[in-house]
């Protein structure tokens, strides 16, 4: 099948339109099948193999290979993204001492970045955990990195002391993008008593700020846990194509429905 000059696998396909192609598959399955040195951005939130029993939902979070198995996947990232390609990773705080030496084995280290996230885990022998980091790594040292796309609010404690005039450049720590509460997909950050649509789901807003910095337009984007789509929104939002992997039918179907929404572009 040709899907924007791409030769990709028919089987699996789930939605399809000119701009999002979700597959409903393990994302072992697919990624050696998509043509290495094709994707821009890869942007994905794996489970975190924490054992944590996700309220409406039955996945076991939990293998004995994980490491070796996400690491896998990190190498044939690494193959699939063109030379200025980002990869940014969504990960558990809990165990940046294990995810940062696989990761700095295969690509450039630029940032870690630390979302506030508020989470309500609340371990018995530790700090309860407050933000997420998210690893940005690049390919190379010739990377995509649209440094004045997007502005933060000056905070109201802003010192200029130093007569320093305020620029608002983002930082690498993200306190203003809220978490998706009870999973909500609209409006988020907003309580709901609905039915969770999927245990962990990425704001809109985290997306379309990775896909802002560290793409461009028409770049393509992969997601191999898409989940129920965020990262394929965000990406067709802003003009961008998006490639998602996800293994479960439930969220390949709101994921398609989300994305096949009218969705305003932005013109950059």
């Amino acid at each position: 099948m040709n899907w924007n000059g791409l030769e990709l696998p028919d089987k699996n396909i789930y939605f399809k339109d000119e701009d999002v192609l979700i597959y409903n598959a393990d994302c072992r399955l697919v990624l050696p099948l998509i043509p290495d040195k094709s994707i821009d951005l890869v942007l994905t939130d794996p489970p975190y193999n924490e054992n944590y029993n996700y309220r409406g939902s039955d996945f076991k979070d939990y293998r004995s290979d994980y490491y070796i198995w996400l690491e896998q996947l990190l190498i044939s990232s690494k193959n699939l993204l063109t030379d200025k390609g980002s990869l940014y990773l969504k990960h558990s705080s809990r165990q940046i001492d294990r995810i940062l030496p696989i990761l700095s084995k295969y690509f450039v280290f630029r940032n870690l970045i630390i979302w506030i996230s508020n989470s309500q885990a609340h371990p018995k022998d530790n700090y309860d955990s407050y933000y997420e980091p998210i690893y940005y790594f690049t390919k190379g040292n010739d990377y995509i990195f649209n440094k004045r796309c997007e502005f933060r609010e000056q905070p109201k404690d802003y010192w200029s002391g130093e007569g320093k005039e305020f620029i608002g450049l983002l930082v690498n720590c993200w306190y203003d993008i809220p978490k998706v509460q009870a999973g909500c997909l609209t409006p988020e950050g907003i309580h709901s008593e609905t039915e969770k649509s999927h245990p962990s789901s990425m704001p809109v807003r985290l997306a379309e700020r990775i896909v802002n910095v560290s793409s461009e337009s028409d770049s393509l984007v992969l997601d191999l846990f898409l989940g129920s789509g965020t990262t394929a929104l965000a990406a067709k939002i802003l003009g961008r194509k998006c490639i998602g992997i996800e293994i479960e039918e439930k969220y390949c179907e709101i994921a398609a429905k989300r994305c096949s929404q009218n969705v305003m572009k932005l013109e950059l």
